[in-house]
């Protein structure tokens, strides 16, 4: 999944990922599968698919290219973490388990974990009209609930499709918050289908219920999800950007490629000149919007999370076993739980998202019955999480997990 904002690079990033899994691919295939020591197993002592997954995912050491980090987790709360390339190219700082990376759509489960804590204290429900907590949405009707927009069935437009009123691109390279996004969609958009009858993905959804929880609140949402989510798990270093000006230390920034094809998109979609030559392009997240996007999260913090989804210890029972609900509309998708897919690898449930921004390319998934999870976050839009973390999962399952 990408971003609305980013939607400009899909060609190139599709063909990326093809690219990617095709050489992974490649690379599994022309490995003999691996297997667990007699008596070992994946999550307990040293763990042995670190020398598989160092092999599989090749960290480089080296800090003149953006790279990524992968991580990890295990029920019991262990988590390996492998680094590669440079968090910032300019300052020679290597990734590492502490850089904060821009997830983008991974942010999507935080905001639902916002809005599954706002119904535990009975400050909502998804059955409430979304005009009850937003009053200029009144014109899409009674009918348009909480849950429509949680399970990405409002028929709301997405922001990006609508012309912003000072002319600039939806970019995140142009100053734009949420509010400016949410109002372009409350005054000028209509609904594309009646709500509940289609599927759409679409961040607007999102950030209109971070608006929903900071009005059930009466505080800001980066302070709701710091307080309630980020704080009793101990993701110390994790945050909301909703502060362009806002210092993020260890921040990775992002990269990619500097080529004719990425200068023409940048020039035509975002207004920006690239100068030619080689090397690298820096990308810059001057947009602070949230809800859909704008968590920021290291691979230590994310890993905590991961383990709290497998032990449900930190936020309890209740609150996980809401994050996974279901519903059924008159459509026919329907294993969308809160900001998280739930689906099957092989017959083992996984719980899944992905991510892709101007900044970073993210993935997550864990596997609840089988106690471990992995998460990948690179920062290079093309740096496709999403290849790198599924081969590892191929790899990892063909060993004989637990």
């Amino acid at each position: 999944m990408i971003d609305g904002e980013t939607r400009g690079w899909g060609a190139m990033m599709h063909f990326r990922t093809l690219a990617l899994a095709g050489l992974l691919a490649l690379i599994v295939a022309g490995r003999p599968a691996a297997a667990l020591p007699d008596g070992a197993q994946l999550c307990s002592g040293q763990n042995p698919a670190e020398g598989l997954l160092h092999d599989l995912l090749e960290p480089e050491s080296r800090l003149d290219q953006p790279g990524f980090v992968f991580v990890l987790t295990c029920r019991d709360g262990s988590q390996l973490i492998l680094a590669s390339g440079a968090a910032d190219i300019e300052q020679a700082r290597p990734n590492g388990p502490h850089t904060l990376f821009h997830v983008a759509s991974l942010s999507k489960q935080i905001t639902a974990a916002a809005v599954a804590v706002a119904i535990n204290d009975g400050l909502i429900s998804l059955d409430d009209p979304l005009s009850a907590h937003v009053e200029e949405a009144s014109r899409f009707g009674s009918d348009l609930t909480l849950a429509h927009l949680l399970y990405m069935t409002s028929g709301l437009p997405e922001y990006t499709s609508l012309p912003r009123t000072n002319g600039e691109p939806w970019a995140t390279f142009h100053y734009f918050d949420v509010e400016e996004a949410i109002q372009v969609v409350l005054n000028e958009g209509e609904l594309q289908f009646e709500p509940g009858t289609q599927w759409a993905y679409s961040n607007i959804n999102y950030m209109l219920l971070a608006e929903v929880i900071e009005h059930a609140y009466e505080q800001p949402f980066s302070d709701i999800v710091e307080k309630r989510i980020f704080a009793p798990l101990g993701m110390d270093a994790s945050l909301v950007n909703d502060d362009v000006t806002g210092i993020i230390p260890s921040r990775a920034t992002g990269y990619t490629a500097r080529t004719e094809d990425i200068a023409a998109i940048l020039t035509e979609q975002a207004g920006v000149h690239v100068a030619p030559g080689e090397g690298w392009v820096r990308l810059q997240r001057n947009a602070p919007h949230y809800g859909g996007s704008g968590v920021f999260s290291s691979a230590r913090d994310w890993g905590l999370w991961q383990i709290d989804m497998m032990k449900r210890e930190g936020l309890g029972d209740a609150f996980w076993s809401l994050m996974l609900t279901t519903r059924a509309f008159e459509h026919s998708k329907t294993n969308d739980a809160f900001g998280l897919v739930l689906d099957t690898w092989d017959a083992r449930p996984v719980l899944w998202y992905s991510g892709g921004d101007i900044d970073t390319s993210t993935y997550s998934a864990v596997f609840p019955e089988d106690g471990f999870g992995v998460a990948c976050f690179a920062n290079d839009p093309f740096g496709d999480c999403e290849s790198k973390a599924r081969e590892a999962i191929t790899a990892l399952t063909a060993m004989g997990l637990p």
